[in-house]
């Protein structure tokens, strides 16, 4: 069984948590357990108790023993999601349990083998949060065996149908209809759209789609995707010749989208066009109407 710790980059919502889960399903621990935590939510009080289970009477609310996340791995393969949000004082103990392949539960002085496969996923750059002081270089040395970098869903439009079908079977059984695949205009309107959230987007948007469908194809208004959002961001410092031509509020819509895609958060766009929150949501708001109006018509 392959025992060499993955390393899974890339932007938020790129579906880490579903290639782990191929790398688990192709490997020889695919008839053990897949194990996932998210590190980002663990109380940082209690993040070895999590990993690595406890005694009971260890601390205060202690009831019973736990069995961690590396026990119920056991022989399968554990999935640490954003280990950059592991604590710098936690680090250390996982690097001395991932090189001796032992550790013992909080309250206990035994000492438990294990045999588990660690696929590591992170949205930040651990570079940089190594230079910060927020990470440590033997601890990356240790998990950056294989890297992987999982690029945007943008940037790999042959995917989307693939993942558009695998999350339409997952949630066909919501939608009391019989829910076959996606209309043409649905697949163009995936493919023109920029998924700034990713996979993760594009699983709700077909989620909602399944919901809402009232026939047995999936159309591009079951999306519900922005059409304004989808536009190919361009750069404000560098008009094209043929803004020189375009009415201005036009201008300032392409300005505000490619903001937008560029940046992702309503208040940092805000800020960096100097106009109050309120002013940009407006904005914004118009030309979700001005859409919608041109859709119907």
């Amino acid at each position: 069984m392959s025992n060499a710790p993955v390393l899974l980059t890339g932007e938020s919502g790129t579906g880490k948590e579903l290639v782990a889960e191929l790398i688990h399903t192709a490997s020889q621990r695919s008839d053990k357990q897949f194990v996932s935590v998210n590190c980002a939510a663990l109380s940082p009080s209690l993040m070895e108790s999590e990993l690595f289970g406890h005694e009971r009477g260890a601390f205060t609310d202690a009831h019973t023993q736990r069995i961690g996340r590396f026990e119920q791995a056991a022989g399968g393969t554990l999935m640490l999601d954003e280990v950059s949000e592991i604590p710098i004082h936690s680090q250390a103990k996982l690097l001395r349990v991932l090189e001796t392949n032992r550790f013992e539960r909080v309250g206990s002085s035994r000492t438990v083998q294990y045999d588990v496969r660690i696929i590591s996923a992170s949205n930040k750059d651990l570079l940089s949060e190594i230079d910060q002081g927020n990470f440590r270089l033997d601890l990356y040395h240790r998990l950056n065996v294989v890297r992987l970098k999982i690029p945007p869903l943008r940037q790999r439009p042959e995917d989307l149908p693939v993942l558009a079908m695998h999350f339409l079977r997952q949630y066909a059984a919501e939608n009391p209809l019989k829910l076959t695949g996606f209309s043409k205009d649905a697949l163009q309107t995936m493919a023109d759209y920029h998924w700034p959230g990713n996979v993760r987007e594009l699983k709700n948007v077909i989620h909602r789609a399944c919901i809402l469908a009232e026939q047995t194809l999936i159309t591009r208004d079951h999306l519900d995707i922005d059409v304004w959002s989808s536009q190919s961001p361009c750069s404000a410092s560098n008009l094209p010749e043929s803004w020189l031509q375009t009415e201005l509020a036009e201008i300032e819509k392409q300005v505000i989208t490619a903001a937008l895609n560029k940046y992702g958060n309503q208040r940092v766009v805000a800020e960096k066009l100097g106009v109050s929150p309120r002013t940009l949501s407006n904005k914004i708001r118009l030309y979700r109407e001005d859409n919608t109006e041109r859709r119907s018509a």
